[in-house]
């Protein structure tokens, strides 16, 4: 990831020339064995977009409340991404408040220790016709393709995936992410913002929690909540993720609906 950093970074200004876009790619092709491209980096998860003569991020251009999400969550055999394995993700797809689409899979393993058989419910046995990580993952990575990553605490999810993609010989993650930890701190007014709490504050019923899938549903649940929220000038994707990530920790007064 560190390798794209600068042009990441350049990207979050604003829309480049595809020249200098083409001439950041150049600085970077040492690392790579294959030609890098515009179309390249879309398959990394990069959501940019060609304009003419120039190349910019789509999440300046996309509506917040129109755009494509993937919410997701990992259960894991430890926290540690090097140490440590994926035995499940659950991810749904959500645009316009409706889920369009979802991905569900366990992971090959054979060790869980007992505090994760505890608390997720997940035994070995459970994994042993499972498919293999590098098989998941890059099932997941097409599910993802371009979409707003998205999770409670995300880059723990984040970073795990990507560091298991690169493990199993993979690209990392380029994706735009978006942490419903800390948008819901800027839009629903609760003691706790940890996803069991808000799954109680919002009376969200979603399944066993600390299950991939079922955490992923309540934490699109969450950012359908927050997305209700939003001051009025929070109007793209790139808005909204950079007001997410902002210092100030306001909450709105909105009365909070329920979800069932």
């Amino acid at each position: 990831m560190v390798r794209f950093d600068a042009l990441i970074s350049k990207l979050e200004s604003g829309p480049l020339k595809v020249d200098e876009f083409q001439a950041c790619l150049n600085r970077l092709k040492s690392h790579f064995n294959y030609e890098l491209t515009p179309q390249k980096l879309k398959e990394f998860g990069l959501c940019i977009v060609e304009d003419g003569d120039e190349i910019a991020l789509k999440t300046f251009k996309n509506s917040c409340k129109d755009e494509n999400y993937c919410v997701v969550d990992i259960e894991t055999n430890g926290n540690s991404p090097i140490k440590n394995q994926i035995i499940e993700i659950g991810a749904v797809k959500m645009q316009n408040g409706q889920i369009i689409d979802r991905f569900e899979s366990y992971v090959y393993a054979d060790y869980i220790p007992n505090t994760i058989v505890r608390l997720t419910n997940i035994e070995v046995s459970d994994l042993a016709d499972a498919p293999s990580l590098k098989e998941v993952l890059k099932k997941f990575k097409a599910f993802l393709g371009d979409s707003i990553f998205v999770a409670h605490n995300v880059n723990f999810d984040y970073n795990f995936i990507s560091k298991s993609l690169e493990t199993v010989g993979e690209e990392k993650l380029l994706n735009r992410k978006l942490c419903t930890v800390n948008l819901s701190k800027k839009t629903i007014t609760a003691d706790k913002h940890g996803l069991a709490f808000l799954r109680e504050h919002l009376n969200i019923n979603t399944g066993e929690h600390h299950r991939a899938y079922s955490d992923a549903l309540s934490a699109a649940k969450v950012l359908e909540e927050c997305l209700k929220n939003l001051p009025p000038e929070v109007k793209s994707t790139e808005d909204l993720i950079k007001f997410s990530q902002g210092a100030t920790k306001s909450r709105r007064k909105k009365s909070q609906s329920v979800h069932s």
